[in-house]
């Protein structure tokens, strides 16, 4: 009885189950190559939003080894993400599949191990031609296409994609080139690769080379064709030594993507309502309320604000809820501080280098007396953040500027930069004073120490929203 009520249940369940349909990634064409004197089978990514932007052309990644059985499915899948998230422009994805590989992705080889290892190789020459002519016309024909081509190999994929960019240059604007398998030849390519490199006259746009942890002429020649590329055009080798040969390609379209693309400077947000860093009851997470805004050096735009000024653990603002869980209670913007929070002693200078991305920058020298040379070097970055460095004879000084804080953050950060350099905060209670510009207070500590150096002296002043440490050094 028991068996036939579990089959009953099972038939009832199964006739309930409508019929499923195939998840399609893609489109499959067959180009008859009169070239190659074979049919080639390419699959095709479009953009999503190709069949309703009937006037818009898009650019096009060419991937070698693009088979269904080899790389296609996860770079389309990388491909489609980066485009689903706004990170890289709509673009069309074209992988070419295999017939016979070695054939293809290699030139003639001298070293006779080689040849007997792999008889058929040595065909790379008429299949660059078929890329560059047959294939590149199907596809410009085909589909909308802007002139903007990519090429992406690796392995012996990349041993063709090199050779592609050094004899055949002019046909591609970017290349990925991953782990290349430049010991072919005896290493005949990679012998050549300065003379190759210097006799370039038609240079790509961006060259995106990189290598995991595995045959060594495959890491440093790629890192050695960045090097030679790299004061002529955007090249860039990135070594990823917990890959090896089996993973690195994923990685590394990840890495090139978001270098090329989306090269978003990770800057997270340090909670420094205590000395330490540590968040005020918790930190809010995506989780647990809506985020209205994330942006480096704002503040946390969740849910509501309060309209009155609240005192809590002793600073008073305008609070902001983000949910009503255990361990999700409140967070103010005055305790989010723009910069990171500092967890140990380290010079200012060292500090502003690890922490606040600082790219502009002006340098002054004056060596006319040795006995009175001075050089002064300001660094800042767009948000106002600054480093004013100052060196005259064995003098020294770093001033630390940090832009867009409110009175609490700027107390906060003064507190946690002094305990970390083990001064007492106790010794230096805050005063208000009057600036010469009428109408603007200071927020102002000032103490001789000895903690740092007999003649080493702080001092802290905050105005108009701008926090400065200024600190005498030693070199």
């Amino acid at each position: 009885m028991r068996s036939f009520l579990s089959l009953l249940l099972l038939t009832i369940l199964c006739t309930c189950v409508r019929a499923q349909k195939d998840v399609t990634f893609g489109q499959q064409y067959t180009l008859p190559s009169t070239m190659l004197a074979e049919d080639r089978v390419l699959n095709v990514l479009l953009p999503r939003e190709y069949a309703d932007s009937t006037a818009k052309e898009y650019p096009v990644i060419y991937l070698l080894d693009g088979a269904a059985s080899e790389d296609f499915f996860h770079v389309a899948g990388l491909v489609r993400y980066y485009q689903d998230h706004h990170m890289m422009p709509p673009t069309i994805l074209v992988g070419i599949a295999n017939t016979d590989r070695k054939r293809d992705m290699t030139y003639p080889s001298s070293d006779p191990r080689d040849r007997a290892d792999f008889p058929t190789t040595g065909g790379s020459a008429r299949f660059i031609e078929f890329l560059q002519k047959e294939l590149t016309n199907w596809t410009e024909t085909t589909f909308r296409t802007t002139e903007h081509r990519t090429l992406v190999g690796q392995s012996l994929a990349g041993l063709l994609a090199t050779e592609v960019l050094l004899k055949y240059p002019g046909h591609y604007d970017d290349y990925i080139i991953i782990s290349p398998s430049l010991w072919w030849d005896r290493e005949g390519l990679y012998q050549r690769m300065d003379s190759l490199t210097s006799a370039l006259t038609d240079l790509p746009q961006r060259v995106f080379l990189s290598a995991g942890t595995e045959y060594p002429v495959m890491v440093n020649g790629s890192q050695k064709l960045a090097r030679l590329l790299e004061d002529r055009t955007d090249a860039t080798f990135l070594h990823l030594p917990a890959e090896d040969h089996n993973t690195i390609l994923h990685e590394a379209l990840n890495r090139a993507f978001d270098q090329w693309y989306d090269p978003t400077v990770i800057r997270p947000y340090h909670f420094a309502n205590a000395w330490n860093g540590l968040n005020i009851r918790s930190a809010p997470s995506l989780d647990s309320a809506v985020v209205g805004k994330l942006d480096y050096g704002a503040s946390l735009g969740i849910i509501r604000q309060q309209e009155e000024e609240t005192v809590i653990d002793g600073l008073s603002g305008k609070w902001t809820f983000i949910g009503s869980d255990i361990g999700r209670g409140w967070v103010f913007d005055a305790y989010v501080s723009p910069v990171g929070v500092f967890t140990q002693r380290a010079a200012l200078a060292d500090y502003a280098k690890g922490n606040l991305f600082l790219d502009d920058s002006l340098n002054y020298s004056n060596h006319e007396e040795e006995d009175h040379a001075y050089r002064l070097n300001i660094r800042k970055d767009d948000h106002g953040n600054q480093l004013v460095k100052f060196n005259q004879w064995e003098t020294c000084w770093a001033d630390l500027r940090l832009a867009g804080l409110n009175e609490s953050q700027a107390q906060v950060t003064t507190e946690n930069w002094l305990r970390c350099e083990k001064i007492d905060v106790g010794l230096l209670s805050p005063r208000k004073i009057h600036s010469d510009v009428v109408g603007t207070e200071f927020f102002y500590r000032e103490k001789e120490t000895n903690n740092l150096a007999d003649w080493s002296y702080v001092r802290i002043t905050f105005v108009q929203g701008v926090l400065s440490i200024k600190q005498s050094c030693l070199e």
